[in-house]
């Protein structure tokens, strides 16, 4: 891959996490509208953690991108580091059901 490719699809990837970053954080925040009762200051906790792993599953490969890493390793690093954050929002919605 070229270093122009590099760059741009680095980018592009620092544009996608700040993008998910975004649209985890007001998914969030909107989803605490339908609770009957406030839920506890912890379950929010996990949506900043949710949000912080999202933005880094999206800056550690961008970073590895410009760095020139193996491209087998910024695969593994872009997929494990999506499954991930969908993990951690899907506990927080789960925390966030079960407490609201």
């Amino acid at each position: 891959m070229s270093n122009a490719a590099r760059w741009i699809f680095a980018i592009s990837l620092i544009l996608f996490a700040i993008g998910a970053d975004v649209f985890a954080f007001r998914g969030g925040g909107i989803s605490t509208i339908g609770c009957q009762e406030i839920p506890p200051d912890w379950v929010y906790y996990i949506l900043v953690w949710a949000v912080v792993v999202n933005f880094s599953a999206g800056i550690l490969p961008a970073l590895m991108l410009i760095r020139k890493a193996d491209s087998r390793r910024v695969v593994t690093t872009l997929v494990f580091g999506l499954v991930l954050a969908c993990i951690t929002y899907s506990a927080y919605l789960y925390l966030l059901g079960e407490n609201c």
